[in-house]
């Protein structure tokens, strides 16, 4: 039987163990978009720790498509060499990564994740710069400001990004569809306001994400490609807003690109973010959605969310409701958490 310490394959790519170190960025005191030594120091410090797998924070698929001006950008060639040596110190530990790449998309500092975010910096990954902000937000997603013309370029640019993963050399690539950002506006009826063939019903909204998969699959041939999925805008149990997306589209959606090109799943939430506040004291809150894919899809699942403890951890691959674990804060909290699970765990390792 499974358990944190098996090995599993993500298609070609295999891990040593089960725990994943997910998205958890850098106080980058930089603008240009470019890996610096902070970013390689930090990644080095942290595959180290016994993980098998770690996914980079957001990189961003075009300048204007940030969030902050100080995150991390794949929207250039340039920016492949210093991805290379982040790539190969991590390597050198014997530790896969994955890069992920992302589109903020409208409404930039409207998503309820940021402005918590923003409101308690202390907690906040991020810096806000007083300069150097490119971007240049939509209102929301409609053909009046989002033409199929600008579709397709955002389509080629994630692509591109991809491209650029692969020749630095990225175990996998990370294709971020939740938190509120572009593709989950596209997913979620709350934003997607369109009456075009990208807009209304369900399968209309995912179109935007399905040929996205399918240029960035001409681009990287069989790299594993994971989706940072959300499965509702909603946590479950929550209602915290009316009107998006519910379980039954999202797991309908994920059924569907199963077939698309995807690898794995990265379960998250979708416009209630990562870390949503009323589920803080719950460990494992998204376990619900990662349970309920993992009975339609035949594909790895991760699952993210409060995970503090290797009980737990190992009891969600025990009982075939996810396949990895994301710890997050915890191993930011405790560099000895992979260690200390192992040998919690040894009777099972």
């Amino acid at each position: 039987m499974a358990n944190l310490f098996s090995t599993i394959k993500i298609k070609n790519v295999e891990l040593s163990n089960r725990v994943v170190m997910p998205p958890l960025a850098v106080r980058n005191p930089e603008n240009s978009g470019f890996v610096n030594n902070t970013v390689i120091d930090y990644y080095s410090k942290m595959s180290k720790l016994g993980m098998g797998l770690i996914i980079t924070e957001n990189n961003f698929v075009s300048t204007e498509s940030r969030v902050m001006p100080n995150q991390l950008l794949l929207s250039h060639d340039k920016f492949i060499e210093g991805h290379k040596e982040l790539v190969n110190r991590i390597h050198e530990n014997g530790v896969k990564i994955a890069v992920e790449i992302n589109h903020a998309g409208a409404n930039l500092f409207n998503i309820p994740e940021l402005k918590t975010m923003l409101a308690n910096k202390e907690e906040s990954d991020f810096i806000v710069e007083g300069n150097g902000d490119t971007r240049k937000p939509l209102k929301s997603i409609n053909e009046e400001n989002l033409s199929k013309d600008d579709i397709r370029g955002i389509i080629e640019s994630f692509a591109n990004a991809a491209r650029r993963g692969k020749e630095a050399g990225y175990d996998m690539i990370e294709i971020h569809a939740a938190h509120g950002f572009l593709i989950n506006q596209f997913l979620s009826p709350l934003t997607n306001r369109r009456k075009d063939e990208y807009g209304g019903k369900l399968m209309n909204r995912t179109r935007i994400l399905i040929e996205i998969l399918e240029e960035t699959r001409l681009e990287i041939g069989d790299m594993p490609i994971i989706i940072r999925f959300p499965v509702s805008d909603n946590p479950p149990q929550y209602n915290l807003y009316d009107g998006g997306l519910v379980p039954e589209e999202g797991l309908a959606i994920a059924k569907e690109i199963s077939q698309k090109g995807v690898d794995m799943f990265d379960i998250s939430g979708g416009y209630s973010g990562s870390r949503p506040e009323e589920l803080r004291g719950i460990e494992g809150y998204y376990v619900p959605y990662s349970e309920a894919l993992k009975k339609i899809v035949d594909l790895p699942v991760n699952v993210t969310g409060g995970i503090k403890t290797p009980e737990f951890a190992n009891c969600i691959i025990k009982t075939g409701k996810a396949d990895t674990i994301g710890i997050g804060r915890a191993l930011l909290a405790d560099k000895n958490w992979v260690a200390n699970a192992k040998e919690i765990l040894k009777s099972e390792v």
